[in-house]
């Protein structure tokens, strides 16, 4: 079993730069956007199912995460001579990662401007906070997970 090197803490690193882009910076220009850009309030029933179906969405699809997670992994494994280092392939996890929980803060932004409405948008940014903090990069998950990845 290898010990993480001079590449897994690069990779970390790279790891925490996209983590701040999409998870705090990303959100914040949306929100920016969505004050700069007026758009006239609608209302309907086709409205509110949009928000609602989109809401749903964005407090489940995170689940789907250590499922896609495990099925890296396994086919990481599977794969032997891969051209990836492990640190290459956390990164990807976590690019993986990132985005779905960002697609939570562009429902948001989807839904404002479709219905007009920033209160909808609002209820979309502490979930997105949430799954943010949930699957922020940390140090020791890093380790734990090169640790599985490593054992063959």
């Amino acid at each position: 079993m290898t010990t993480p090197g001079d590449n897994y803490d690069k990779e970390f690193k790279k790891s925490m730069f996209f983590a701040y882009a999409l998870l705090v910076a990303a959100p914040v220009i949306y929100l920016i956007l969505a004050y700069l850009i007026p758009i006239e309030e609608k209302v309907g029933g086709e409205m509110d199912m949009l928000f609602y179906i989109l809401l749903i969405i964005a407090i489940v699809e995170p689940l789907v995460l250590p499922l896609i997670e495990r099925f890296q992994v396994n086919s990481y494994r599977a794969g032997g001579t891969s051209r990836m280092s492990p640190g290459q392939l956390l990164t990807s996890m976590n690019l993986i990662k990132f985005a779905l929980v960002e697609s939570i803060y562009v429902y948001g932004l989807v839904v404002y401007i479709i219905t007009g409405d920033m209160t909808k948008m609002l209820y979309f940014y502490p979930v997105g906070i949430i799954w943010s903090v949930v699957y922020w990069p940390r140090r020791r998950a890093w380790e734990r997970l090169y640790q599985i990845i490593e054992v063959k």
